[in-house]
């Protein structure tokens, strides 16, 4: 113990030896540490906002369908929801809302005007708890209500195609569910933009009520789209919808949003990948800022080991000298830089990155996320400590060993 306290107060005394290259080394630690922090709970945040934008503006956390549906998107995949079904889903504490749909391609009409579109029949009181389409109507509309029959409310591309505006009837044509002809007018009372082009080009909600009389439903829905107030708890549901919907006859989809939206799972793939190989950069240049400094530091005493060891000091004590060395410096960059990242982050988390004013520019890329705030998380600050601490220790062990096995005699001829 009393050996272990001599190391402790040399290791400290000879880190201040030379205060300038130590400094430099922490503020290398520091920074490192700090922006590793930082990007990372950008990441995660930016991440996790994409996943909000893209399930609240119109796909749901979760969709139940009959199988087949979401290749196709057509008419005639249908089912009736059980009530074993949706008392499963009101029942669930991770549930925040959910919704019936109809979906039909479609034909508008406006005198010689016509646009192929996708029409979506909708509960309009429940849809506000899935969707956010209803905050996106722009002045001069407004969203369906639980009253409207034929009523439609569409996207802004798609209204300047069919050159119409609110208050303006259409007429639309499609298929309907028993293969006879569905027809309708309908009067628009909203034009919403979404920020994303497809919907916004091919999009158009009526009530579920109309929908279910223009197209012959007989009580069945194409889908059911389901919002989580706690997105960890996807799984669970997703379970507890599959055992109920295994008693029916024909085969029923539980799809999660990892599922139906692909292409954003293989974005968010490569953006941690990038991310990845800025981090796996910065803790190199950190791991061999503190080998240098340990280098220097070993090469500048080496007369001083080799009285050391002639002495009677053992190899294994300067190697602890040198690795305490490493440990004191590490740990003091690693807090500091890990209460700047967290100060850092949690500023950027309520005064969020927001492109909102390039919006438009933005959803040309099939973008619709305008605010990335940062979110820092209990590990992400745990494993960059752990690897910087870790790596700094590896960097530092083969300085550490030259150091313990020098030559008594010729390290103290040494000038």
């Amino acid at each position: 113990m009393q050996n272990y306290k001599i190391i402790i107060k040399l290791a400290w005394r000879n880190i201040w030896r030379n205060k300038r290259r130590t400094i430099l080394t922490l503020l290398t630690i520091v920074v490192g540490c700090a922006m590793i922090i930082l990007m990372n709970a950008f990441a995660k945040g930016g991440h996790d906002q994409m996943i909000e934008d893209a399930v609240a503006l119109n796909t749901g956390h979760i969709q139940v369908h009959e199988e087949g549906f979401w290749d196709s998107q057509t008419i005639d995949y249908a089912f009736k929801p059980s009530e074993e079904l949706i008392s499963t889903i009101e029942g669930h504490e991770a549930v925040a809302g959910y919704s019936r749909r109809v979906h039909a391609g479609v034909l508008v009409a406006l005198e010689d005007v016509s646009k192929g579109a996708m029409i979506q029949g909708i509960e309009p009181e429940r849809e506000k708890t899935v969707t956010n389409l209803h905050e996106k109507i722009l002045p001069g509309g407004r969203y369906l209500e639980k009253s409207d029959s034929t009523h439609v409310v569409m996207g802004e591309m798609l209204a300047k195609n069919l050159k119409v505006k609110v208050g303006d009837r259409i007429s639309i044509i499609s298929q309907g569910f028993d293969g006879s002809i569905a027809a309708e007018h309908l009067s628009i009372v909203g034009i919403f933009k979404s920020g994303n082009q497809e919907y916004d080009r091919i999009l158009m909600l009526i009530p579920l009520s109309q929908a279910m009389k223009t197209f012959s439903m007989m009580g069945y829905v194409n889908s059911l789209v389901i919002r989580l107030g706690d997105p960890d708890e996807m799984g669970e549901v997703i379970e507890a919808c599959r055992e109920v919907t295994e008693e029916y006859s024909y085969p029923i989809e539980v799809m999660g949003w990892k599922t139906l939206m692909p292409e954003l799972v293989q974005f968010i793939v490569m953006d941690d990948v990038a991310a990845w190989i800025f981090d796996f950069i910065l803790f190199m240049v950190v791991a061999f800022g503190i080998l240098n400094t340990i280098q220097m530091s070993v090469f500048e005493r080496t007369r001083e080991f080799g009285v050391m060891l002639s002495i009677g000091t053992q190899p294994s004590q300067v190697v602890a000298i040198v690795l305490t060395e490493t440990v004191f410096i590490t740990l003091v960059g690693i807090i500091i830089g890990s209460i700047i990242g967290i100060g850092s982050s949690v500023y950027m988390h309520f005064n969020p990155i927001d492109y909102s004013a390039y919006a438009d520019e933005i959803a040309v890329w099939g973008v619709n996320t305008t605010i990335f705030p940062a979110t820092v998380t209990v590990a992400n600050v745990v494993v960059t400590g752990l690897i910087t601490f870790v790596l700094a220790v590896l960097f530092s062990i083969f300085p550490a060993r030259r150091a313990a096995k020098l030559d008594p005699v010729e390290a103290i001829r040494t000038l």
